[in-house]
């Protein structure tokens, strides 16, 4: 009977961890913290190389109390974010996370986000599968200044 129990342990543990294999994370990347803000925002490409669409529900670092995710809506003239209770990404096709869109927020910041550190985020989805990457942190806008001095 234990050995039932360890190898059905085993190909549970084997169909999250191939649910794992369908979905990469590229080019993601954690905003600086801006002065007196306690929230951080995280953006990138999720790609879904499934056959199946998923659904990212949120995440985990060990920095902030909760990584959820959020969208900008406009409202009139207006910009606000929402929190979404899940991001669907289509099978066999890629999302943007970006500054003004989709993008993840980091919930109650233990320290500010600093340019060149780099934190493992955990992305969760709705099957229980999770995703680790090793994330930067960058400026949110790239200074022009070294194609400016470039061009003299």
């Amino acid at each position: 009977m234990k050995w039932c129990v360890v190898l059905l342990t085993g190909l549970l543990s084997f169909t999250a961890f191939a649910a794992e294999l369908n979905v990469d994370a590229d080019d993601l990347w954690l905003r600086q913290s801006i002065p007196g803000q306690s929230n951080g925002a995280g953006f990138g490409i999720i790609t879904n190389n499934g056959s199946q669409d998923v659904l990212l529900i949120g995440g985990t670092i060990a920095i902030a109390e909760d990584v959820e995710i959020h969208r900008h809506v406009r409202e009139g003239e207006q910009m606000r974010m929402e929190a979404m209770d899940a991001l669907t990404i289509p099978a066999g096709q890629s999302l943007e996370l970006q500054p003004g869109g989709y993008h993840l927020m980091l919930m109650a910041l233990s320290e500010p986000l600093a340019v060149g550190d780099q934190h493992e985020l955990t992305l969760v989805f709705s099957d229980g599968a999770t995703l680790k990457v090793k994330i930067p942190v960058k400026e949110l806008v790239q200074r022009q200044e070294s194609s400016h001095h470039r061009n003299h």
